[in-house]
């Protein structure tokens, strides 16, 4: 968890509740049994039910009640607990541990993003969260960093071989169409632009952009950058006539545009696209590595999933108003 988001504004309230007749403390005996065991790591019924809710906050009213994405939520719930519990005893095995100056650190630096503790606390409330939980999800994920590390230090760097293989086994990935490098002013006016096109046989067409133009680039001096061939289809006519000053119109305005380069289509060279190719297939052999990980930790643990409990946890949408 880096920092926390302030949830969307369905306007919602998402309640889980078990589905139990009978009195109260039933109820309650109920909240506590596991619908997840791993090892000696138990996620309770309540638990299980706070994820619920908090991760269906960030849902419409319409998305919080599909029954396809209250299903897929609930096993992301069981998925991730897994994930977490054996991720911590393998962290503990090690003896990879966060000491407490560097996790106060950390809080540190995520409260910073706040303007004010109040703010800051505001959000917490929001993810229904206090801030001893906050602060373990934190040591949590720079535990998660910290074994990520020692499982990829067995990775073996990747040879250059493997590199010029990728590249001749991926080339069409590398080809690149026809570009122009473009620069432009645009007006809600036709009048304007015509007054700013004669202008421009005197005047430097980046100073009238930055002047003029109604769109972000204006601030760069309207350089929108390299366009592609058949990237925007009123851009597409440039190709064809690209001297002096054209005229186009478009959804967004009057446009003046003036090419300033042309480069033909051509395939990226191995060199251009190295350090591209390169973390690619990091990714690869590091994900490879996870996958081996996680599988030999599975076997070695023993999982137990209430699937009958997690099922009969339901889901109740309120509006603000109810």
């Amino acid at each position: 968890m880096k920092f926390l988001k302030s949830p969307a504004k369905t306007g919602l309230f998402i309640l889980t509740s078990m589905l139990l007749a009978g009195c109260p403390s039933k109820h309650q005996k109920l909240s506590k049994q596991p619908v997840e065991k791993v090892n000696e790591h138990v996620l309770t019924a309540k638990e299980f039910a706070n994820q619920l809710a908090r991760k269906l906050k960030n849902f419409d009213a319409l998305a919080a009640k599909d029954p396809n994405n209250v299903q897929r939520i609930k096993e992301e719930i069981l998925r991730d607990f897994l994930v977490k519990s054996l991720t911590l005893d393998w962290a503990r095995a090690q003896s990879i541990v966060v000491a407490e100056n560097t996790l106060d650190k950390e809080v540190d630096k995520l409260r910073a993003n706040y303007p004010d503790d109040l703010s800051f606390r505001r959000a917490l409330a929001q993810e229904n969260l206090s801030f001893a939980e906050w602060r373990e999800e934190l040591r949590y994920s720079l535990i998660e960093r910290e074994v990520f590390k020692k499982i990829n230090e067995k990775a073996k760097p990747i040879a250059e071989e493997e590199v010029k293989r990728y590249y001749e086994d991926h080339k069409d990935m590398y080809k690149r169409k026809e570009r122009i490098f473009i620069r432009q002013i645009v007006v809600d006016e036709e009048a304007k632009a015509d007054a700013i096109k004669t202008d421009l046989k005197t005047k430097d067409f980046a100073e009238l952009a930055k002047k003029f133009s109604i769109t972000p680039e204006a601030k760069q001096g309207g350089a929108i950058g390299w366009i592609e061939k058949g990237t925007v289809d009123y851009f597409d006519k440039l190709f064809v006539n690209s001297a002096g000053t054209q005229m186009i119109k478009s959804p967004f305005g009057i446009h003046l545009i003036r090419v300033e380069k042309k480069a033909p289509a051509s395939t990226l060279t191995l060199e251009e696209v190295r350090p591209q190719i390169t973390r690619a297939l990091k990714a690869q052999r590091e994900q490879a590595e996870y996958v081996a990980w996680l599988d030999a930790q599975l076997r070695s643990s023993k999982v137990l999933k209430d699937y009958e409990l997690m099922n009969s946890i339901s889901v109740d949408t309120r509006g603000n108003n109810d």
